[in-house]
């Protein structure tokens, strides 16, 4: 960006020979000088990030303008360092450098903060809606146990999972595990199959982003298809969870409000708020006017 500036001012070095010496431009500052580099890399850095279309030299001017000054001012002064021996151009693009990297690490630490704020309003704001640690089927009729149903969905990411081993005893051959979502009307949606390993333990694992149209989550970890008849199961569940992790910006939300317990700007908590230290100072006022009472009393004794 730099070298775009000077580019820039170096471009100019035409125009500028053709204006009269009585209006010579003015000498910018060192330290202004600086703020203005600053602010034409950081501007500079915006719009090549938000691949913004627009003129460099509107930016540069504004930035000029702000501080005073005019790109004729800031390329007389430039062209000027060379005749003071006691400043060096070097020397200002390098503390201008030191600058940035300093504001880069603070607002990489910044980021770092919010990140972690993320992550433990994400923590604090996960909860295992379901979870079985051992599920054990070898009859028919205790199949049912193999199926889930999670009612009462909110918007949210939900992480259906277990460890699951399926016997040589059993006589099944086309096991599976299905998993999906149903809609305020019944409708199946999101639907998720998958054939489960035999005579090895095995892991599953699925994720469900919902929403206020989805309802339930529906789950059948020994799923068959209906031209197949059922026969006799040998099948081992572990480790059953259904994990909710709700949006991160309404963890973030939610988490603030705990840490503040109420509602900032609240009308009702405001004006609530307001009566109560008013009737505290009138309390108050009348504290130190019975006190002040008595003090004459006791003084009036005293001096009797």
């Amino acid at each position: 960006m730099v070298r775009i500036l000077l580019k820039y001012i170096a471009a100019t070095t035409l125009i500028l020979g053709c204006v009269a010496c009585s209006n010579r431009p003015k000498v910018v500052p060192d330290d202004v000088l600086k703020d203005i580099i600053h602010d034409a890399y950081i501007a500079n850095a915006y719009i090549q990030e938000a691949k913004v279309d627009v003129d460099s030299t509107y930016v540069y001017e504004s930035i000029f303008e702000r501080y005073g000054y005019t790109m004729e001012d800031l390329q007389y002064t430039i062209m000027t360092f060379t005749e003071r021996k006691s400043a060096m151009l070097s020397n200002l693009m390098y503390e201008v450098n030191v600058r940035i990297n300093d504001e880069s690490k603070i607002e990489s630490r910044k980021m770092i903060v919010l990140d972690t704020i993320d992550n433990i309003a994400k923590r604090e704001y996960t909860r295992t809606v379901y979870s079985d640690s051992l599920i054990r089927v070898k009859r028919l009729r205790d199949t049912s146990k193999l199926r889930i149903t999670i009612p009462d969905l909110v918007p949210a990411e939900y992480t259906v999972s277990f460890t699951y081993l399926i016997d040589s005893l059993d006589e099944n051959r086309n096991s599976r595990v299905e998993a999906y979502l149903l809609t305020g009307d019944s409708s199946q949606v999101m639907r998720h199959t998958m054939m489960l390993s035999r005579h090895r333990e095995s892991k599953y694992s699925r994720k469900f982003n919902t929403d206020t149209l989805h309802k339930e989550l529906y789950i059948n970890m020994y799923y068959h298809p209906r031209n197949e008849e059922s026969k006799l199961p040998d099948i081992t569940i572990k480790d059953f969870k259904v994990v909710r992790v709700l949006p991160t910006e309404q963890s973030v939300d939610s988490l603030y409000l705990n840490q503040l317990d109420l509602r900032m700007f609240n009308h009702e908590l405001m004006t609530r708020f307001t009566r109560d230290t008013v009737d505290v100072i009138v309390e108050a006022d009348s504290l130190t006017q019975d006190s002040l009472r008595n003090e004459k009393d006791s003084l009036a004794l005293r001096t009797n």
